[in-house]
């Protein structure tokens, strides 16, 4: 899983690099609006159906219940096609400008794919399938999208919209053969729980949806408003010095996702213990390679950044660098917050921490990107997961009695 992470990684930097260097700056800003169009249309139009559906399908196939798992997922299916279809075809039958973004043929497609593969790639990873959900995230896509450029001679729009469409069939076919593979034979019981299972699924799906809806802000309000107040070249520096600050975190969507079922399982099992030891581990694998990746981004951040082009490596951008990975490295010293709350009866607490941390990236955001740039949208971001991860180590320790920041909860306290 870590391997196809770094891998996937790798495929973003490399379709970044390569529109910059063969397109230019702007052409960057360009393509990473498209992806952040891409990204919350598809989010909105799944409702949240992605999120509830793994935790569905990992229940059922713990128990082994696969049959059950093959019949609603193809049921389940239906509805998300026909909305991955419909905003596929509006965008073609009627384009029309959507603030920073013109909804349009290439923007339609692109969203119907997604909306298709966050489905089926949420859908894998619930039943286990983690190497297969790992090859349906964006950086595999950038990756493709990269190789159709140099190849097709594609520009970098059309090449994610066609890459996108290739993915969105993969994932789906590939969910559905598989699920069908360890179905079995279907029983009357399966088809008449289907109500029951739709209206769980509803159920879940609601706070699941307006929690990613919170993640979004979190994760695009300076882009955007970057894009709002200033040129998509600023975009495309902002946009670069956020991948580099992102590296100091690549270890733990594999870690915090393989170690999410683990925390629900022992809080089931009140093994209060040996949940804050898996914490404990997950917390210095991140740190382990945070620490080190921040001082390498301060020593040779203003190299790194003229990968892109001399542009890329004013002082500016590499300052908002440097700020970006103090707030990603505190993001790797608390550990997986999130995760934990989610998986321990804290969704309500989640939501409402998220909440908090939204209203103050986006309205810090909103004052201090028309005054400093992109200076400011690189506070406005640290200050959001300062917020949201300092207000989950707190709730955690009043609920569960240990404290998640690693250098604050040593190896000297292990047992």
């Amino acid at each position: 899983m870590l391997v196809l992470k770094v891998a996937g990684a790798f495929g973003g930097f490399l379709f970044s690099l390569l529109v910059a260097r063969k397109f230019g700056d702007d052409a960057l800003g360009r393509a990473e609006l498209f992806v952040l169009a891409i990204t919350v249309g598809a989010t909105l139009l799944r409702l949240g159906a992605e999120g509830a559906v793994v935790k569905l399908f990992s229940g059922w196939s713990s128990t082994g219940q696969y049959g059950r798992i093959a019949l609603r997922f193809r049921s389940w299916s239906r509805p998300i096609c026909a909305v991955a279809l419909a905003v596929a075809c509006l965008g073609v039958l009627a384009p029309m400008d959507l603030f920073l973004i013109r909804l349009d043929g290439w923007l339609g497609w692109a969203i119907g794919a997604w909306v298709l593969i966050g489905w089926s790639g949420e859908a894998l990873r619930g039943t286990g399938r983690v190497g297969w959900y790992a090859l349906l995230q964006p950086g595999w896509w950038m990756l493709l999208a990269g190789i159709f450029v140099v190849l097709l001679g594609l520009q970098p729009v059309p090449a994610l919209s066609v890459t996108g469409g290739v993915l969105a069939v993969l994932g789906m076919v590939g969910a559905m053969s598989l699920f069908a593979r360890q179905a079995g034979k279907e029983t009357p019981e399966l088809q008449e729980g289907a109500r029951t299972d739709s209206q769980t699924l509803m159920q879940l799906a609601g706070p699941i949806w307006l929690g990613s809806m919170l993640h979004l802000v979190l994760s695009w309000t300076d882009t955007a408003l970057i894009a709002a107040w200033l040129e998509a070249s600023d975009v495309a520096h902002y946009r670069a010095a956020f991948r580099l600050a992102a590296l100091l975190t690549f270890t733990q969507f594999a870690v915090n996702a393989l170690g999410a079922p683990t925390f629900g399982a022992l809080h089931a099992k009140g093994d209060a213990e040996a949940l804050r030891r898996a914490v404990h581990r997950i917390g210095w694998m991140n740190t382990a390679v945070a620490l080190p990746g921040l001082l390498f981004l301060v020593a040779l951040g203003t190299w790194l950044l003229g990968f892109w082009g001399p542009a890329f490596a004013q002082p500016h951008v590499y300052q908002a660098l440097l700020i970006l990975a103090a707030g990603q490295c505190f993001n790797a010293l608390c550990g997986p917050v999130m995760y934990l709350l989610n998986m321990t009866g804290g969704e309500r607490a989640g939501l409402f921490i998220l909440a908090i941390s939204a209203v103050v990236q986006l309205t810090a955001a909103a004052f201090l990107v028309p005054e400093m740039g992109l200076i400011g949208a690189a506070w406005s971001a640290a200050l959001g997961m300062l917020f949201w991860n300092a207000l989950g180590v707190v709730y955690i320790r009043r609920q569960h009695g240990f404290l998640m920041i690693s250098l604050l909860n040593g190896w000297w306290k292990q047992r």
